[in-house]
């Protein structure tokens, strides 16, 4: 749970009366942040920042794939040799794929892309996936079926979760679909996985990976961001893949025949979710599908419709995060400051209409949240490559926090995260590992405020008998003392701390470590400007 200035931003009693057990502690503040009843941001740390933090209130744990990042079939260097350890150093032990727009044009069984470095079809990458120790989120193909000429197919999604999740000796039938591929049996797929390849290869030797035990998929979305498929005027013709409706060779025809065509509608998609996860579960009912969200800004019955249809037979919705959707008119203008303050200005206006979308569509269905995609807005006017790093900490853990069971960055090499070309951790990453530095997978956020919000406050207890704290100074130019409070347990006066910012250079791809003296349930530390600093202190024994 967070606070600022001691307003409560828990809505988890709205959240679980509602089902909507996703972003626990977010406050429900309506109207644009700069409106006029509203005091005015302050631009500038002047003075010591209060912060408390109190052990007895516990909220959400870090889910075992909240820390991802996308990777997509087109990124030739996704599964090369050092990614798998720079990944762990930063706790990233979740990928998604096939990544983004990629998905609505993959066809998982056949598309085996090779460029002559790295392959990036599935069957390698499952492959990495378990060198890694990690596991993975799988966006299924809503667009187009296998020939390419008609939309998606069910039956296509559930033959890929009996690859990932099937047993050799299931004899059950997954059947054919709408175009006369014949998508066999359970069996047929996990035996595939299951064998060594063949010494005359028959076009599926790619997946044939010699994996007898099941990879046991658990997060598995229906199509990447369909109401960008045309429907909405704002789109033109579409830019994601969706074959339910028609294109034409010519732009604009097509979208004159895609703009509010009923089969590209909302209430399409959901309908066709609910086909999709019915195929699915089919095959293992242990699976969770998810259906794909709008912003709320951004279309107005995206988000209802989609439920209504298909919220009995999903477990999770899906959002795509760009800070800058709640601004005034001159949104273009957004600068480091107002994008820094977006985990706390956005994020409780995004819970409160994803909870007035469950109440009219299923108010007693419990449904988890993913961000599968996050990133800078293109039209962020960001001048200092450190502020995505801060925004990644304070965003990933602000997320986290409120329950989110997996977030993703925007892209394995996109900028900001890994170089494209080296690996090199980028500021993205760095703000990522801060947030594995305060706590690992299953440790408990508890409640933490600060006095101004240029500081953002975050604290875990740890399973290791220890507490995580996180504060991230977002003023480019002063340093922020700290006088910090801490009840409940009784903490040691000696630590570990982690500093990485503007003037806290990593070691490779490693923060900055040192030891934190005069601790305690009372300490004072100075955080310096555009710095994250971690503190990870025992509890005395």
């Amino acid at each position: 749970m967070r606070t600022w200035l001691g307003r409560s931003e828990t809505v988890s009693r709205l959240l679980n009366k509602y089902a909507v057990d996703a972003m626990v502690g977010l406050l429900p503040i309506c109207g644009n942040v700069y409106a006029q009843d509203q005091p005015a941001p302050p631009t500038a740390i002047s003075g010591p920042v209060s912060v408390s933090v109190d052990l007895t209130k516990a909220g959400s744990f870090l889910a075992p794939r909240t820390l991802g990042v996308e990777a997509s079939i087109f990124d030739p260097d996704m599964l090369a040799p050092t990614v798998r350890d720079t990944l762990q150093n930063a706790g990233v032990l979740t990928l998604r794929y096939p990544g983004g727009r990629d998905s609505d044009q993959n066809h998982w069984s056949t598309d085996n892309k090779y460029d002559g470095r790295h392959p990036v079809d599935f069957g390698s990458f499952v492959t990495m996936v378990d060198k890694l120790g990690g596991t993975m989120v799988l966006t299924v193909n809503y667009g187009s079926n296998s020939k390419d000429n008609g939309p998606g197919e069910p039956a296509e999604a559930a033959a890929w979760v009996a690859y990932a999740n099937g047993k050799p000796d299931d004899t059950r039938e997954i059947g054919k679909d709408s175009t006369g591929t014949d998508w066999k049996t359970v069996g047929y797929w996990a035996t595939m996985r299951s064998s060594a390849p063949l010494s005359d290869d028959d076009g599926y030797n790619f997946l044939r990976i010699a994996h007898p035990q099941q990879v046991n998929v658990k997060y598995w979305e229906v199509g990447n961001e369909i109401y960008t498929n045309g429907y909405y005027a704002r789109d033109n013709s579409g830019g994601e893949n969706d074959r339910h409706g028609p294109y034409d060779t010519d732009a604009k025809k097509s979208a004159a025949l895609r703009i509010r065509n009923g089969s590209l509608s909302p209430a399409t998609y959901g309908r066709s979710v609910a086909q999709f996860a019915k195929a699915m579960k089919a095959v293992d009912g242990r699976i969770s599908v998810g259906a794909s969200l709008d912003l709320p800004t951004e279309t107005t019955d995206w988000n209802a419709t989609v439920l209504k249809a298909c919220a009995a037979d999903i477990d999770f919705v899906v959002l795509h995060w760009y800070p800058g959707i709640y601004l005034p008119p001159d949104w273009k203008n957004l600068d480091n400051r107002a994008f820094l303050a977006a985990p706390t200005d956005e994020l409780p206006k995004i819970a409160v209409a994803l909870i007035d979308a469950m109440k009219s569509a299923a108010p007693s269905k419990s449904l988890q949240l993913a961000v599968t995609d996050m990133d800078v807005h293109p039209y962020i006017n960001v001048t200092t490559p450190v502020v995505l790093g801060l925004f990644a900490a304070d965003a990933y853990a602000s997320l986290a926090e409120d329950g989110a069971v997996n977030i993703d960055w925007d892209g394995l090499h996109s900028p900001y995260f890994l170089a494209p070309k080296g690996n090199q951790p980028e500021p993205a990453y760095f703000g990522v590992e801060m947030v594995h530095k305060l706590l690992n997978m299953r440790d408990t956020f508890v409640a933490a405020k600060s006095s101004t919000p240029l500081l953002a406050v975050h604290a875990a207890k740890r399973a290791d008998g220890s507490v995580g704290f996180m504060f991230v100074n977002k003023d480019p130019k002063n340093a922020a003392i700290l006088k910090v409070k801490v009840t409940g347990d009784t903490l040691a006066k000696t630590g570990t701390r982690y500093d990485w910012g503007a003037t806290n250079a990593p070691t490779g791809n490693n923060v900055q470590q040192s030891q934190a003296e005069s601790l305690g349930n009372s300490f004072t530390i100075t955080v310096p400007a555009y710095t994250v600093t971690d503190i990870v202190v025992p509890i005395a024994k």
